[in-house]
């Protein structure tokens, strides 16, 4: 068994990935998207994970391995060099970006937000645009991408969608998942089909996340 918590669970369902797809996940570490991907294809098809930090990647090699997902092959290096390397060979790209975790942030516990800054938000965002523009390459014309995230603020989630509407050629999906406590997503100041996306909210149950399916034009 692999615990995760419940909004970890959903960027593989909105991704609605099938047997015999292949899969990309580009920043997989430590595995439990992966795992869950190969299980709703039934382990049939081919996935793709990618992890850039050697010690995360031993974790998910460890994951993958012991849940029996022989239709994963694991691959250590630069998610943001990736595209270039397989171009437009995937029918569904996960990309659950690195970020700032507000989503997970906890009144009680310092060390859950001592990290966080302004500053360290703006070198994510950076980050985020390279894996973005990698994951969309790599990516079949009539592809599905997920963009997910475990933070709350503007600029990680909704900002980076409309800098990709603007960029590449893409279109944003209505969310069909019913989950508690979800909310649009913000759509003030960005384009308006950017409310297609999803907010979770922080509550008792789940922490805070940010999920939005796209789909690449032919």
């Amino acid at each position: 068994m692999y615990l995760q918590s419940l909004p970890s669970m959903m960027p593989p369902l909105v991704l609605q990935p099938r047997p015999g797809d292949n899969v990309l996940d580009l920043t997989a570490a430590p595995g439990g998207k992966t795992t869950q991907i190969a299980a709703i294809m039934k382990n049939k098809g081919y996935v793709l994970a990618n992890e850039m930090d050697k010690i995360r990647f031993e974790r998910l090699k460890y994951n993958v391995e012991k849940q029996g997902a022989s239709i994963v092959e694991i691959k250590l290096g630069d998610g943001s060099k990736l595209g270039n390397i397989y171009k437009e060979k995937f029918d569904k790209v996960l990309l659950d970006a690195p970020c700032s975790g507000e989503g997970r942030f906890l009144a009680s516990d310092v060390r859950t937000y001592k990290y966080w800054s302004k500053n360290e938000v703006i070198k994510l965002v950076e980050v985020q645009k390279k894996l973005f523009k990698s994951a969309y390459t790599a990516l079949k014309p009539g592809g599905t991408m997920v963009y997910s995230t475990c933070t709350l603020n503007f600029e990680e989630n909704e900002k980076i969608i409309d800098w990709a509407l603007d960029n590449f050629n893409l279109k944003t999906q209505k969310i069909e998942l019913e989950v508690p406590h979800r909310m649009e997503g913000i759509s003030e100041g960005v384009k308006k089909e950017i409310k297609n996306s999803m907010r979770i909210l922080p509550n008792r149950e789940m922490e805070g996340f940010f999920i939005c399916k796209l789909y690449k034009s032919s």
